[in-house]
C-alpha cells in the first residue's frame, strides 16, 4: 500500500497469488504505542537479548543483493526517509532499506517467518541474510559474507488466513552452524499482560530490538495482540517472552505505519494502551514441524574400545560400558570396531530412547568422512531428502525411496532429518543387512 493509500506497482510481488497480496497488504500494517522502543544491535548490552538476536534474519530479494566476487556481496537498498518520504523528525532516516520481511532460526536448517512473505513461487528469488544491523550510529552493515546469505529449497508448511493464522517454516539450503537457533513454545499459551520483546527488520531497515511491550489480549486461539512497536518489514519477525526468552510468536500484521504531517510522513503514534494492537501468530500453530533437538550423545574413548563376549554375546564395550550388541556374530563385532577407530568416533548419538529410531556416531562433533574397505555404504543428497507420512508411517525419504522408517514417531522423524543436514551426512552406512547390528551416517 502506498503512503497516501494507492496502490504502488511492485514487481517483487508478481509472483504472489491475489489473495495473498490482499492478505500481505494488511499484514504489512504496524505502528508505535506510547514511546518508541527501537534498539539498534550494537546498543544492546544484555546477553539474552544479543543471543535472541543473533537468531534473526533479513528476507532480501536477490535482485538487491550484488555478488563482489571476493566472498562478499553488498546489500542494496534507497534511503529510508526517501523511499517513505518520511519527515525530519523520524529516526533512522538515513539508513538504507534492503529487507521486505523478516525471519529466525528455529533449528540449524529451518527459518520461521510470516506465510505473506514466502511461497512456492517466489522462494528462489528469496535470500535470508544474516548481519544486516548497525556498525555504529552511521554506518549499516551491507557488505555481508556470503557464507552468511542462505536460499531456500523448500516450503516444509504454510498456512495464511484461517482465523488470523500466518506462518511458513522454510528449509534452508544448508545448516546454519554459526548463529542460535531458538526455542518455541509448544504447549498452552502466554499470559495475559506478559512483558515481550520483538526483534526484526522495521521497514526493512537494518535490523532492531523493540521491548518494554505486553501482551493485550488472549481471546483468540490462533494469535495474540500485543502493544509492540513495528512496522511493516518486521512481518515474520520472532516476539519473544522477556522472562523465558523463548518465542512466543511470530509478528504478522497492526496498525497503520505512517501518517501525512503536511508534505511528509510520521510514525502513526497510539496510546499504550490505545489502537488495536499488532497481531502475533502463536507459535503452536507450527511447533510439531520444529525438531525439539534434544542431543542425546555418549563419549567415549575409541582407542579403549574393544570387543568382549558376555553369556556367549559379542558386545563392543569402553570402560564397561557397552556401546554394541552383535549377539552371536562375531564377525560383524570385529568389522565394527575397526570401522569405529577407523573413523575415530567418539560419540554413540541417538534420536529416542530407550528403542532409538536412528543412531549415529560423530568424531570430534563432527561427521565422519572417508571411507572404509568393502563398506556397506548407499548415498543420498541431504537436500533432496524430506519427512513425509506414507501409508501410514512416517518416513525420510529420497523421492520415491525412503532412507528411514520411524513408524507413528514423526517428531522423532523430523529430528532425525535436522541431525542429518546438521552434520552433512551423505551416506547410510550398515554392518550386516538386512537386519544391521550397527548403523552409521558420514559424509
Amino acid at each position: 500500500m502506498g503512503l497516501d493509500g494507492r496502490i504502488e506497482t511492485v514487481p517483487e510481488l508478481a509472483s504472489f497469488d491475489t489473495k495473498d497480496i490482499v492478505e500481505a497488504l494488511r499484514f504489512q500494517q504496524k505502528v508505535i504505542y506510547g514511546v518508541d522502543n527501537r534498539q539498534e544491535i550494537y546498543q544492546l548490552s544484555d546477553p539474552a537479548l544479543l543471543t535472541d538476536a543473533d537468531s534473526v534474519v533479513a528476507l532480501v530479494m536477490n535482485t538487491s543483493i550484488t555478488d563482489n566476487g571476493n566472498g562478499t556481496s553488498t546489500l542494496n537498498g534507497s534511503q529510508f526517509s526517501t523511499k517513505y518520504q518520511l519527515c525530519s523528525s523520524e529516526p533512522f532516516g538515513n539508513q538504507p532499506v534492503v529487507a521486505f520481511c523478516t525471519g529466525f532460526l528455529v533449528d540449524p536448517s529451518i527459518i520461521a517467518t510470516a506465510a505473506h512473505c514466502v511461497q512456492d513461487s517466489n522462494l528462489s528469488s528469496v535470500r535470508f541474510v544474516f548481519g544486516f544491523e548497525m556498525e555504529n550510529a552511521t554506518t549499516a552493515e551491507t557488505k555481508i559474507p556470503n557464507s552468511e546469505i542462505y536460499r531456500g529449497i523448500r516450503i516444509l508448511g504454510r498456512q495464511i488466513g484461517i482465523e488470523g493464522t500466518d506462518w511458513a517454516l522454510v528449509q534452508l539450503d544448508r545448516p546454519v552452524l554459526n548463529h542460535r537457533y531458538v526455542r518455541v513454545r509448544r504447549t498452552g499459551k502466554i499470559a495475559d499482560n506478559s512483558r515481550v520483546h520483538v526483534i526484526g527488520h522495521p521497514c526493512g531497515i537494518p535490523k532492531k530490538c523493540a521491548g518494554d511491550a505486553v501482551v493485550r489480549s488472549n481471546s483468540q486461539s490462533r494469535y495474540f495482540v500485543a502493544n509492540l512497536d513495528t512496522y511493516g518489514g518486521n512481518s515474520g519477525s520472532p516476539v519473544f517472552n522477556s522472562v523465558t526468552h523463548e518465542v512466543e510468536g511470530i509478528l504478522v500484521r497492526g496498525e497503520t505505519d505512517f501518517v501525512r504531517s503536511g508534505s511528509c510522513y510520521v510514525s502513526n503514534v497510539c496510546p499504550a494502551n490505545g489502537c488495536q494492537g499488532e497481531d502475533c501468530t502463536r507459535t503452536t500453530e507450527f511447533d510439531e514441524l520444529v525438531p525439539r533437538n534434544r542431543q542425546d550423545c555418549i563419549p567415549f574413548n575409541p582407542e579403549r574400545a574393544r570387543m568382549i563376549q558376555v553369556r556367549r554375546r559379542w558386545k563392543i564395550e569402553v570402560d564397561g560400558m557397552w556401546l554394541l550388541d552383535f549377539g552371536t556374530l562375531k564377525n560383524e563385532a570385529e568389522r565394527a570396531l575397526k570401522i569405529i577407530q577407523h573413523y575415530g568416533m567418539n560419540s554413540q548419538c541417538f534420536v529416542g530412547r530407550p528403542h532409538p529410531s536412528m543412531e549415529f556416531y560423530l568424531v570430534k562433533g563432527m561427521a565422519p568422512q572417508g571411507t572404509f574397505p568393502g563398506e556397506d555404504a548407499i548415498p543420498f543428497n541431504p537436500q533432496n531428502l524430506q519427512v513425509q507420512r506414507i501409508q501410514g508411517r512416517w518416513k525420510i525419504v529420497e523421492g520415491s525411496h525412503w532412507l528411514m522408517d520411524f513408524d507413528q514417531l514423526e517428531d522423532e522423524a523430523r529430528q532425525a532429518l535436522s541431525y542429518i543436514l546438521r552434520y552433512g551426512f551423505r551416506y547410510i552406512c550398515f554392518v550386516g543387512r538386512p537386519d544391521p547390528s550397527m548403523t552409521y551416517f558420514r559424509k
